[in-house]
């Protein structure tokens, strides 16, 4: 808000300035002129400055992510190893790695003023961190002062209205999906299409995926539809989205078994 209100102010007075010197044309030409540059210089130094917080939180993620696999790699070395054993390792790991950019996002603050919709942006990026902590309290709260332009976050609101048993579910996605394109727009309809499912609801479920197939040829899209049209349901799945679908933890990704180590004699 305050870049708008500082460029208008600067805008104005070139304009006048203008205006005094060379008359009226050039007096608009010249407001306009400064306020297109002061656009575009501010822009770039909100976008260096934000990149800047967002690379120090991925680093704290991907820091976090390097341990968890380290532990994994560890773990796996050991003859008869269970997964269940380094499991609380493991939700530590991830819990203070979180913890710690929720904290980062903290220096977003002060950039604030200067752009209206960067705390929308940022809330999203909470709502999605107080989600992996399971904090619901937290990302209800966040939700509604949330953009709904990350397939993500769009993702958790459908997953929060679900457990919620929220009568608007359909209306919000009806709302939404157009947002999205190509492969963001296979993911929100199948992660919506999975609720439908559990809902009793197939027809709603393949209404939904034949309406994104008109924008996207995502693989685990079109065997979803292929699924849902033979009668198949069991066989609907969303685990080739990988990450993106089990962060939702509306299922748990399938371990494969742990081969056995050891000397033979």
């Amino acid at each position: 808000m305050l870049g708008i209100i500082l460029i208008t102010f600067i805008g104005m007075a070139s304009a006048y300035a203008g205006y005094t010197q060379w008359g009226t044309g050039w007096g608009i030409a010249t407001g306009v002129m400064v306020m297109i540059i002061g656009w575009v210089i501010l822009g770039l130094l909100l976008r260096k400055a934000s990149m800047v917080r967002q690379l120090k939180i991925q680093q704290i993620m991907e820091d976090g992510q390097n341990k968890v696999n380290r532990q994994v790699e560890m773990f796996s070395r050991r003859p008869q190893s269970s997964m269940n054993g380094i499991r609380p390792i493991i939700e530590k790991l991830q819990r203070d790695a979180t913890l710690r950019a929720l904290e980062a996002t903290e220096d977003f603050k002060p950039l604030y003023i200067w752009t209206p919709m960067l705390k929308k942006q940022i809330n999203s990026m909470k709502v999605q961190l107080y989600f992996q902590l399971k904090d619901n309290k937290m990302v209800d709260a966040l939700l509604p002062q949330s953009m709904m332009m990350d397939p993500q976050t769009v993702a958790i609101k459908l997953v929060r209205m679900y457990k919620k048993d929220d009568v608007k579910i359909d209306k919000f996605f009806k709302r939404v999906i157009n947002r999205f394109r190509g492969d963001t727009r296979a993911f929100v309809a199948c992660v919506y299409a999975w609720i439908k499912l559990k809902k009793d609801d197939p027809k709603s479920a393949l209404d939904a995926l034949l309406n994104a197939k008109k924008l996207s040829d995502h693989p685990v899209l079109l065997d979803n539809i292929d699924h849902l049209t033979n009668g198949k349901l069991k066989h609907f799945s969303n685990s080739g989205f990988n990450e993106m679908w089990y962060a939702l933890m509306l299922e748990e990704p399938k371990m494969k078994p742990q081969r056995q180590r050891g000397r033979m004699f």
